[in-house]
C-alpha cells in the first residue's frame, strides 16, 4: 500500500481485413477500457477511415471521454487506442495519445507505453535539422525521426527499423499508417505487447485481459526486437534481434507481476494470478508468522494473501473493505487531510480482526503511507497483533522505464533496514519476499526479468539526465 507506482501507458490497436465490421471504434472503447488500470488521466482513439484519420482524445477516464456520440463518428477499418497517466512533466492535452503527424510519406498515429531515455539529445539533434516541437513528450520525437527516415527507406517497417537503432529505453508502440498499423516491441521486451485475433479482425495491446473483454483469442506475445505489420493480408513479422535471442536476453518488467498488470492476463506465457499466488507462497516459506488470519491488501494484495494462506496453513479472510467511489484527485495537503482520505478509502470489519493476530499481505511496500494508517485502523479496531508481509523485495530505485515511480529519496527502503521500516509503520513484523522467491515465481517464455527497482541493476541503462552520482547507483 501506500503510493503505489503506477503504469504510466496501455495500448490497444485493431485492423479489420475484410473491411467490414461497423464497430471498430466501439471494440477500441472496450480495449483500452480494460486496460484503464494502466493509466488514468487521459485516453483517445484514433480510426483509419479510408485513409481520413479521425480522432477523439482529452482527459479523464475512458468512460468519461467517450460516449455514443464521439463513438459513432469514429467509423473506418482500423483503429489504435491509448490510455494515459503523465510523467512528472508532461500535462495538458498536448501530451494526450494517440498522436498523429502528416509528412509528405503520409499519415502516422502513434501510442506509446515506455519511455525513451535518450530522448533530449535526439530531440536536439533533430531540431539542429529544422524539426519544431510542441510539446516535450518522448512520442513526438518518435514522429519526427520515422518522419526523417521514411525518406530513406523503402517501408515503414525499414524506418521504425532504423529508429530502434537510435533510440534507447523501454516501449511497446502502434503505430498506424493509411494501409496498416504495426506494433513494436523494444528488443530487451521491457514493456509487455501481445497479438490476437478476432473472427478477420488481428488485435494488438499490452495485456490480453483486452482480448477477452471482446471475445477475441490470444494468438501469442509479441517477441522483444519484434516488428508486428497488419495489412488486409494478415500480419507478418521481422526481427531486429534473432529470434534465439529475445528468448535468451529477454527483461520483461518484474513489476508487472507484481502489480501493474491486471490478475487475468497472461504475460510471455505466464499467469498473472498464478505467479502472485506462487509469490504468496514463498512469502509464507521464507516469512513464517503465528497469527490467527491472513488479510489482503484490496485489491492487489488478494492473489499473494491467498497464496501466503495455503502456504502457511492460516485461514484466509476479509478485513479490510476499499470504497473505489474515493477519487485519485482527493485533496491530501495536510497530515488530518491525508488520514481522512485513507479512512475514506479503507473501512475495516471489526468483528473479523477484534482479538486476533492478524497477517496483513500486501503486493508492494513503496513509500508505507497508507500502509501506516491501515495498520493503526487494525489496532483501533481490537488487533491483538498486526504483522506486515510483503510480496515484492524492498524497493530501492526509481524506474526509468515507463512507469510513474517514485524518486530515490522518496523510498524508505533506499535508507532504511527492514526493522526501521517496520517501525516507522507500526507493525509487530515486517518480512518481504526474496529477489529469488519472486523470479522463481513469474517465469515464463522469456529468460529473464527486469528488476531494476528492487537491485539497481538497468538493463536499457538510465536517462542521459541522470548523473555518476544519481542515487540510481547501487
Amino acid at each position: 500500500m501506500g503510493r503505489k507506482w503506477q503504469e504510466e501507458c496501455g495500448v490497444f490497436g485493431i485492423f479489420d481485413t475484410k473491411k467490414t465490421n461497423p464497430d471498430i471504434s466501439k471494440l477500441t472503447y472496450y480495449g483500452i477500457f480494460s486496460l484503464q488500470h494502466r493509466g488514468q488521466s487521459s485516453a483517445g482513439i484514433v480510426v483509419n477511415h479510408d485513409g481520413q484519420f479521425l480522432c477523439h482524445k482529452a482527459p479523464g477516464l475512458v468512460a468519461d471521454v467517450f460516449d455514443d456520440l464521439h463513438l459513432g463518428t469514429l467509423t473506418g477499418h482500423a483503429a489504435i487506442g491509448h490510455v494515459r497517466t503523465p510523467a512528472p512533466n508532461e500535462s495538458g492535452y498536448d501530451v494526450v495519445q494517440p498522436m498523429q503527424i502528416k509528412s509528405h510519406s503520409g499519415q502516422l498515429a502513434i501510442s506509446i507505453n515506455g519511455s525513451i531515455l535518450n530522448a533530449d539529445s535526439l530531440r536536439d539533434s533533430l531540431k539542429e535539422i529544422g524539426a519544431i516541437f510542441q510539446t516535450t513528450a518522448d512520442f513526438e520525437v518518435l514522429l519526427s525521426i520515422l518522419a526523417r527516415n521514411r525518406v530513406s527507406t523503402d517501408s515503414l517497417e525499414g524506418a521504425i527499423q532504423k529508429m530502434m537503432g537510435e533510440i534507447k529505453g523501454a516501449y511497446a508502440m502502434l503505430l498506424m499508417s493509411e494501409d496498416r498499423i504495426i506494433g513494436v516491441r523494444d528488443p530487451l521486451g521491457l514493456r509487455p505487447l501481445v497479438l490476437g485475433k478476432k473472427d478477420d479482425m488481428y488485435l494488438l495491446a499490452s495485456e490480453n485481459c483486452a482480448f477477452d473483454a471482446i471475445g477475441a483469442e490470444t494468438i501469442r506475445d509479441v517477441l522483444p526486437g519484434e516488428i508486428i505489420t497488419i495489412t488486409e493480408e494478415g500480419y507478418s513479422s521481422i526481427f531486429t534481434v534473432p529470434e534465439c535471442d529475445a528468448h535468451k536476453n529477454g527483461k520483461l518488467c518484474i513489476f508487472e507481476f507484481v502489480y501493474l498488470a491486471r490478475p487475468d492476463s497472461f504475460i510471455d506465457g505466464t499467469s498473472v494470478y498464478e505467479s502472485r499466488v506462487q509469490t504468496g507462497r514463498a512469502l509464507a516459506r521464507e516469512n513464517p508468522c503465528d497469527a490467527d488470519l491472513v488479510v489482503a491488501a484490496p485489491d492487489s494484495g488478494i492473489a499473494a494473501a491467498i497464496g501466503y494462506a495455503f502456504e502457511s496453513g492460516i485461514p484466509y479472510g476479509q478485513a479490510l473493505l476499499k470504497n473505489r467511489y474515493v477519487g485519485r484527485t482527493f485533496i491530501e495537503g495536510t497530515q488530518a487531510a491525508r488520514e481522512m482520505a485513507v479512512r475514506l478509502k479503507f473501512s475495516v470489519l471489526k468483528t473479523a480482526v477484534k482479538d486476533k493476530k492478524i497477517v496483513i499481505v500486501d503486493d508492494s511496500v513503496v513509500r508505507g503511507t497508507t500502509t501506516k494508517h491501515i495498520i493503526s485502523f487494525l489496532r483501533e479496531e481490537g488487533a491483538k497483533e498486526v504483522h506486515l508481509r510483503v510480496a515484492s523485495p524492498p524497493v530501492k530505485f526509481p524506474c526509468y522505464y515507463g512507469v510513474s515511480a517514485s524518486e530515490a529519496e522518496m523510498l524508505p527502503a533506499r535508507s532504511m533496514s527492514v526493522e526501521e521500516i517496520r517501525d516507522m509503520l507500526g507493525a509487530d513484523s515486517l518480512g518481504y519476499v526474496s529477489l529469488e522467491g519472486l523470479r522463481a515465481s513469474t517465469q515464463g517464455a522469456l529468460c529473464g526479468h527486469c528488476a531494476a527497482c528492487f537491485d539497481g541493476d538497468f538493463p536499457a541503462g538510465v536517462p542521459e539526465n541522470i548523473g555518476e552520482d544519481s542515487p540510481h547507483k547501487i
